[in-house]
């Protein structure tokens, strides 16, 4: 290499050298994330979140060990932009994969959990993110601090916090939004193809070079000032469209994948079974219908037992076909006067636990959040699947047949959760062997 350098002028300040800093954080990071996994331990696919960091580590490392660094910190802004697409937009959702999910958890319940949820909100996330994208690459911030190894390294920095919470809404799991699912995320990542357009044709189509740090700097290639300044503009406008279909893609086959139950042409059947269904004038499971009666008009043999104003039977938990996601079925009776509203509910053993419903929209079958369930008087709601069920996801430990879990019903204008346990049983017995929330 460095008879290629000599021959090419290149200057002796870019020729390979080792970054002793850059590895010192490189171990930091391997290091933090050791200590992550040993105070926040799981079962949920920890050889893949292994990998996840893994990737995202070794990402940062090119982007700032040699040649990559040492070209982008003052000889060639496209190779800068290559850095700024590394850090900023590559690495962060790998990172974010690759975090334990019970760190997630003990951030949204701690006391920056406010915060949080602010920040991680799509639309102050996409506004910090464009911020700080606009004012790192402003000629006087760019040309004031790349002079110095410290200022380059704040770039650097906040590169990657503005990367870490652009990424935050589509790949951390808490705050828990359950409306932001893989639509609303596709639709965010979408918006973001555009943010970039004011910095992209300020590159691009400026007829003089904008950074003196460049524009100064020794020739280490055949390419112009200006020529190199294009470049780095198409780079940011066609990169970050790589990268940002890619995570696009990835959203939208998950979704179909989920609507369909993971099998070509399973959603239309089952949204035919649902027509057939209603068109014979039979109430579907998860909806609300009177008490039920036997051949004899009689109430049905199931047995009933009190939780607080409401009666329970049935209470299970489909064995998990995932490690982290499972779903709760129940019937919920009134036997009283007035309606009963269920605004939560808690699972043992899960993070989070929502009321959701399965309907048939346009031939696919999709999930959507319940604010409140009401349960009316007299009447009789049933959660089972491929209609109304309770969603557990992020759980906490395997899940195995003959478990019992310990579940929490918070009715409206109560603080104490009225408790029922509800019994973990093979999938086959409450889905016949399909699990449609996967």
């Amino acid at each position: 290499m460095q008879w290629w350098c000599a021959a090419q002028g290149v200057p002796w300040a870019w020729r390979w050298q080792a970054y002793p800093g850059v590895w010192l954080f490189i171990a930091l990071l391997l290091g933090v994330y050791r200590a992550l996994r040993s105070r926040y331990p799981e079962v949920d696919r920890p050889g893949f979140r292994a990998w996840m960091w893994g990737l995202g580590t070794a990402v940062l490392w090119i982007a700032l060990d040699w040649p990559v660094g040492a070209l982008g910190a003052g000889y060639l802004a496209s190779v800068h932009m290559v850095q700024y697409l590394l850090i900023a937009l590559t690495a962060p959702p790998l990172l974010l994969l690759g975090l334990p999910r019970g760190l997630y958890w003990a951030l949204d319940r701690g006391v920056s959990g406010r915060l949080l949820r602010l920040m991680s909100h799509p639309i102050p996330a996409i506004g910090f993110f464009v911020a700080v994208m606009a004012w790192t690459h402003w000629p006087p911030v760019v040309d004031t601090l790349m002079v110095t190894q410290a200022g380059s390294f704040f770039l650097d920095l906040i590169w990657l916090v503005s990367g870490l919470v652009f990424w935050w809404p589509v790949a951390a799991p808490a705050p828990d939004r359950t409306w932001l699912q893989e639509p609303g995320k596709v639709g965010y990542l979408i918006v973001a193809t555009l943010v970039n357009t004011g910095v992209f044709a300020y590159l691009t189509f400026s007829p003089l070079p904008l950074y003196a740090t460049y524009e100064l700097a020794p020739p280490v290639t055949g390419l112009s000032t200006r020529d190199d300044q294009l470049l780095a503009g198409l780079l940011m406008k066609m990169g970050g469209a790589v990268v940002l279909w890619t995570a696009i893609s990835i959203l939208f086959f998950r979704w179909v994948r989920r609507s369909e139950g993971d099998t070509p042409g399973r959603g239309a059947v089952a949204g035919i079974l649902v027509l057939l269904a209603l068109g014979c004038g039979e109430r579907t499971s998860g909806t609300v219908r009177e008490a039920e009666e036997d051949s004899a008009g009689q109430p049905s043999a199931q047995v009933w037992e009190a939780v607080g104003p409401l009666e329970f039977a049935g209470a299970v938990v489909g064995e998990p076909v995932v490690p982290d996601r499972a779903a709760l079925y129940v019937s919920l009776r009134n036997p009283g006067s007035e309606s009963v509203r269920i605004t939560s509910v808690h699972v043992e053993g899960s993070q989070s636990a929502h009321l959701h419903e399965t309907r048939l929209e346009n031939g696919l079958m999709t999930m959507h959040s319940l604010d409140v369930l009401e349960v009316p008087p007299g009447g009789v709601v049933d959660l089972r699947p491929g209609g109304l069920h309770v969603m557990l996801r992020e759980l906490i430990r395997p899940l195995a047949p003959g478990d019992s879990l310990r579940v929490e019903l918070v009715l409206d204008g109560e603080e104490a959760g009225r408790v029922l346990y509800a019994r973990v049983v093979p999938l086959d017995e409450v889905t016949g062997g399909r699990h449609p929330e996967r």
